[in-house]
């Protein structure tokens, strides 16, 4: 029976949304929205092959990740240049990936350093491959993807020092790489888009070169986990509260104070000049407030923000593209909002 019920969900899985909308009508609620229908046939899938039992290892889970990327994100279009690199972490040289859509290194062209999602133990460069072609395929720009230290091997602050030590090593080397200096920014989805939050503020702090913008896809801001939707939102798709602190738990190590901005950037109490910003949330995701939340301290800052949020939608949608259609729409805003190549 399992099985089949299994089965079951892989098909509705890939069925048009229009289908899944009459098989079931009265999908979950939120805030007076209903789920996105092909978001709900993957998120009932998830709890499914996830079941009720006990957290998996560290290696299960990276695993876990790795499959659900390859199986359900589409395929990224062909670009002219990928090309495996490496950059300055703050304990030794780190494996990134260049992609553009061109081959000669001039004119400097701007530049997105992005770092990926994974609750800070899981992700790295061949996950987040499709969504990074993407954008460099639809904005024209040159992104980077880092494949910063991953807890709980190298717990709290190695993954966020290793991001500020990526993204100052990029501008130093802007020439080499065929960048303006002066364009670039930083950006990632969950625990990437806490790191860009991160080295924003750090960086400004230390009187860098601040990024030129920020691109925060559902990110992590605030690692007490406290706000209503994580708590309203206790057994979500994809991203359950257990799931969450187990993660956090797993960055944290040793370290215990989440109110320091270095840990959970709406913990800042400074979010002038900082730069201007694309954030995204959805209305089904636990991390919905830490977006929103983000937003409205740099709006109150005077900070230039667009807020995008997708009233239906999951946790990780952007790279579940080969069922969510959604997905590629977040991208595709995303990109028309990064700079002028």
């Amino acid at each position: 029976m399992g099985k089949l019920a299994l089965i079951g969900k892989l098909i509705t899985v890939h069925l048009p949304a229009e289908i899944v909308k009459i098989m079931a009508p009265k999908r979950d609620t939120y805030r007076g929205e209903m789920i996105d229908p092909k978001a709900y046939a993957l998120g009932r899938l998830a709890n499914m092959l996830r079941g009720d039992g006990p957290m998996p290892t560290v290696a299960e889970s990276r695993a876990q990740m790795a499959k659900i990327a390859a199986t359900f994100d589409k395929k990224g279009p062909a670009v002219a240049r990928i090309e495996d690199i490496e950059v300055a972490g703050a304990n030794g040289l780190l494996k990134a990936r260049l992609y553009s859509d061109h081959t000669d290194i001039a004119p400097a062209r701007p530049a997105l350093v992005y770092y990926h999602g994974g609750g800070f133990i899981q992700g790295d460069l061949d996950t987040h491959h499709e969504t990074c072609l993407k954008l460099a395929k639809r904005w024209g720009g040159v992104v980077i993807a880092v494949d910063y230290r991953l807890a709980p091997e190298n717990p709290y602050p190695a993954g966020v020092d290793d991001a500020k030590m990526a993204y100052l090593d990029v501008v130093a080397r802007a020439a080499e790489l065929g960048i303006s200096p002066q364009n670039v920014g930083v950006g990632g989805d969950s625990a990437g888009g806490c790191f860009a939050a991160v080295v924003a503020q750090q960086v400004r702090n230390e009187g860098g070169s601040i990024p030129l913008f920020q691109v925060l896809i559902y990110p992590v801001t605030d690692g007490n986990m406290t706000t209503d939707s994580i708590r309203e939102l206790e057994f979500a798709y994809v991203l359950p509260k257990a799931r969450m602190t187990w993660y956090r738990d797993q960055y944290a190590g040793d370290f215990s104070d989440f109110n320091d901005p270095k840990f959970s950037p709406l913990m800042a109490d400074d979010f002038s000049n900082l730069p201007d910003t694309y954030i995204l949330t959805g209305g089904f995701d636990p991390l919905m407030d830490d977006g929103a939340l983000y937003a409205q301290k740099l709006e109150q800052a005077g900070i230039n923000v667009t807020y995008r949020h997708f009233p239906g939608q999951i946790h990780a949608f952007i790279n579940l593209t080969k069922v969510i259609p959604e997905g590629t729409q977040a991208l595709d805003e995303i990109a028309d909002w990064l700079p002028d190549v």
